[in-house]
């Protein structure tokens, strides 16, 4: 009875030494820490291309509908038009000015559809731009907390180091999505040459 009760108190004491070495071990508490940062703010950046996916959809829905309104509205001012200016052949000039003037009316409110459209059309793109920067962002992400993963599992620090620059990366893609600071590619081969071409003005500056 007392073997048992002492191979028992041996094993509690083994498993509360083996937790205490693990949470004071970088090893197996730091890194998990940094998984469920990244996690977090894979959320965060996921929410963000999300919302700019829906703006640019609403977007480019209403501009279709403007654009299909102001196809109705030309088509009226040109049927206006083309009134007045039988009206005046006609030597009716109360019926001519009364056509003239709707299809002044007309045109003014075509060319305010056109403008409403235009506008539509540049909050659709900007928002197309901004979620490219952001799915970048997520996508890096993802590949940061598998890294970060398997650097716990296999205790590779390059691995870790890697997680880490992914991390910085997608957090300026991120931040540049959220308020379009720089025109950064946002396809591998881009990206690449524009990253030459940094380095190269960057040489050139201390040189």
């Amino acid at each position: 009875m007392s073997e048992t009760n002492s191979n028992d108190q041996s094993t509690l004491q083994a498993f509360r030494n083996e937790l205490k070495d693990a949470l004071q071990s970088p090893r197996h508490s730091k890194i998990p820490l940094f998984i469920a940062a990244l996690a977090a703010l894979l959320s965060i950046v996921t929410l963000a291309d999300t919302e700019t996916d829906k703006i640019a959809m609403s977007a480019h829905i209403e501009s279709a509908n403007k654009f299909a309104y102001f196809q109705a509205k030309n088509i009226r001012y040109t049927d206006t038009k083309i009134a007045a200016e039988l009206f005046e052949k006609l030597n009716a000039p109360e019926l001519s000015a009364y056509w003239h003037k709707k299809a002044v009316r007309y045109k003014g409110e075509k060319q305010e559809i056109f403008k409403d459209a235009r506008a539509q059309q540049k909050i659709r793109t900007k928002a197309l731009a901004k979620g490219d920067y952001y799915k970048v962002g997520v996508t890096l992400l993802q590949i940061a907390i598998v890294l970060a993963s398997a650097s716990m599992v296999v205790g590779g620090g390059t691995l870790f180091a890697m997680s880490m620059i992914l991390t910085i990366i997608s957090v300026i893609y991120s931040i540049n999505g959220a308020g379009m600071f720089y025109n950064i590619p946002t396809d591998p081969i881009g990206f690449m040459d524009w990253g030459k071409g940094m380095m190269q003005q960057l040489q050139k500056s201390m040189a």
